[in-house]
């Protein structure tokens, strides 16, 4: 996704011509491109600084290079503030990414971070620009294209003092300390020549059409599966680079815990939807703090997960060596002195505030990863208020972290913005007409199954809790648990069965596992032929996958209706209507939002079928 892409000369001319019509434009793609508005502190630092931009980019020559605005890197759905490209006189394509900033002053700055304001912070221009260059070089490949990245921050209001200050943070740092700052005097004193230097192009042309059509069209390379790369990150060499606010959480946390203090507590929440990577914020900084704090000795950290799914995910993923060292747990076991608590998955806490409240009087920095939209249980989860409620009755400083950029569903801000929708009480949601994420609806459970095995081992299907979950028997083969009735358009009966997860692992005659155990479910070979779950899924992703709504959540009136007493979760199905609806819808949005590449839907109720049918 793109606001726009052409040459840098028609840009300037139509930036020129029809200002206001050129950002209507913009706005106009972007609200198709990711099924929201955007704010207007946005849209004001597009006509405060694509104009600045543009034009010093054509002072310096530059006018036949291609200029992508607003381009999401591929996988993700984090922005680049301007993509330049051109071709190098051999051949190959270079990209350009510049970062905007409208700063004029910053009241105290470091190699991490800025505060341009009291108690307001941002990721140094400079870091965050080398995550951007670190994540194209990394996950894009084209051989025909040659790829290669630069970066430049540009200060368009600052004064050259200004940008040597910031740079002189980051001076000899690996990575940040490559990526240049440009002032609003460089931009308008240098030369053309130099200024082409200083913005990384005077070596690139006009790419050709088809250099271009071939790099818009690219694809992310598939990343390593989070668990089978744990090591890797727990060693401090993992290829998941963290981009834009969670840089910003990662940089928070560390020097939460760098300055941390006796008699001083700090609580930080940091809260994302699904797929914004928190617990690889978390894992990161599992690694990170341990080597921070390396030469006082003094503070250490633990995962704490109060899902048992991502715990045996966690632990089965480490090396014997590591799994030695305790480095997970659930809330309620003991902590040490000295131990900062990072509790992913928060949302899950049991009885969440009394939690909550223990860590902190416990902990010098506790961190809380939590989605207030995955809360599915009315003893569970703990909010940002809740939180902040804590912290100053304990007297500890407070600090949120918003994740709003997503990794999973190929990216698609649209498609969880349209879900968002889809599972709320906001009236009826527009059609799906986003092309960047699969989503649909079947015609019935056969159709279904059908769609997720055609995706190969990696698709799965999930319902919600609307069929009994009978007790196993050891040594025993597994029971169709759900079974769905219904009358194809021929006017014949047909039925569809499949157990629920196992319990255990289950293996055939030859001793190979034909059912892993629940928390392997939604990763492992074989959980294809069984159902899931939310409770096997969440905090997890898979490719593909479908799911199916059952009668305890159905349309009525344009309007989502509960039913607790078609559940067969105990915790819930002696719930009011009106309490079980927002965990009811909780609980889809989890099943809905954990497939990466694409989802169908299908319900069992009639009237909801035929809602979802014209939708998608």
């Amino acid at each position: 996704m793109h606001v726009y892409q052409g040459s840098v000369r028609d840009a300037a001319e139509v930036l020129r011509s029809d200002p206001d019509g050129f950002v209507a434009g913009c706005v106009d793609r972007f609200r198709r491109g990711r099924g929201e508005q955007p704010g207007d502190a946005e849209i004001r630092s597009w006509r405060n600084s694509w104009p600045v931009l543009v034009a010093a980019l054509l002072r310096a020559g530059l006018g036949d290079l291609a200029l992508v605005l607003e381009f999401e890197l591929p996988g993700t759905g984090e922005r680049v503030d301007a993509l330049v490209l051109g071709a190098r006189p051999g051949g190959g394509l270079t990209g350009v990414v510049v970062e905007l900033k409208q700063w004029d002053r910053v009241r105290r700055a470091d190699s991490l971070e800025v505060e341009i304001a009291p108690g307001i912070e941002r990721v140094h221009p400079c870091r965050q620009t080398a995550g951007y260059l670190s994540y194209l070089e990394r996950w894009l490949e084209d051989a025909t294209l040659d790829l290669l990245f630069r970066g430049v921050a540009v200060l368009h209001n600052a004064r050259s003092d200004l940008a040597r200050r910031l740079r002189a943070e980051v001076d000899g740092r690996p990575g940040s300390g490559a990526v240049p700052i440009l002032s609003g005097d460089e931009l308008t004193d240098a030369v053309p020549g130099d200024l082409a230097a200083l913005l990384g192009c005077a070596d690139l042309r006009s790419p050709a059409e088809e250099q271009l059509a071939r790099f818009l069209a690219l694809e992310h390379r598939p990343s390593p599966k989070l668990f089978a790369a744990l090591d890797e990150i727990l060693a401090r060499k993992s290829e998941f680079i963290l981009l834009g606010e969670q840089q910003a959480a990662q940089v928070r946390v560390a020097k939460a815990v760098v300055d941390a203090v006796p008699g001083r507590r700090r609580v930080i929440a940091v809260t994302g939807g699904p797929g914004t990577g928190k617990t690889v914020v978390a894992l990161r900084l599992l690694a990170d703090i341990p080597f921070l704090t390396a030469k006082a000795g003094r503070l250490t950290t633990r995962l704490l997960t109060p899902s048992g799914t991502l715990m045996r995910q966690l632990q089965r993923a480490l090396d014997e060596r590591t799994r030695t060292r305790g480095l997970f747990a659930f809330p309620d076991a003991p902590l040490g002195d000295g131990v900062i608590p990072l509790v992913d998955e928060a949302h899950r806490l049991r009885n969440g505030p009394f939690q909550a409240r223990r860590l902190v009087r416990k902990a010098p920095v506790s961190v809380f990863l939590l989605d207030e939209r995955q809360v599915i249980r009315p003893n569970e989860g703990v909010t940002v208020e809740q939180l902040r409620r804590v912290a100053a009755e304990e007297g500890a400083e407070f600090r949120h972290v918003e994740l709003t950029s997503q990794f999973r569903c190929g990216g698609s801000q649209a498609y969880l913005n349209w879900l968002s929708r889809l599972l709320s009480d906001e009236g009826r949601p527009p059609a799906w007409t986003g092309a960047d994420y699969d989503a649909g609806v079947v015609r019935d459970p056969d159709e279904l199954d059908a769609w997720v095995r055609r995706q190969g081992p990696a698709g799965r299907v999930a319902a919600g809790f609307c069929w009994p979950w009978p007790k196993r028997v050891e040594g025993r083969p597994l029971s169709d648990d759900v079974v769905i009735r219904w009358t194809d358009r021929e006017g014949v009966d047909r039925v569809w069965r499949r157990p629920w997860n196992a319990g255990s692992a289950h293996r055939g005659p030859d001793g190979t596992i034909i059912a892993p155990r629940r928390e392997f479910w939604a990763t492992d070979r074989g959980g294809q032929d069984q159902v899931g779950c939310v409770y096997t899924c969440q905090g997890l992703e898979y490719d593909y996958g479908g799911v199916i709504f059952g009668a305890d959540l159905v349309r009525r009136d344009d309007r989502w209706v509960a039913d607790p007493r078609r559940s067969h979760d105990t915790a819930l199905n002696s719930l009011s209507p009106d309490r079980y609806l927002p965990l009811a819808l909780n609980t889809y949005w989890v099943l809905a939002s954990r497939a990466t590449r694409g989802c169908r839907f299908y319900s069992t109720d009639p009237e909801t079928q035929r809602f979802l049918s014209g939708l998608c």
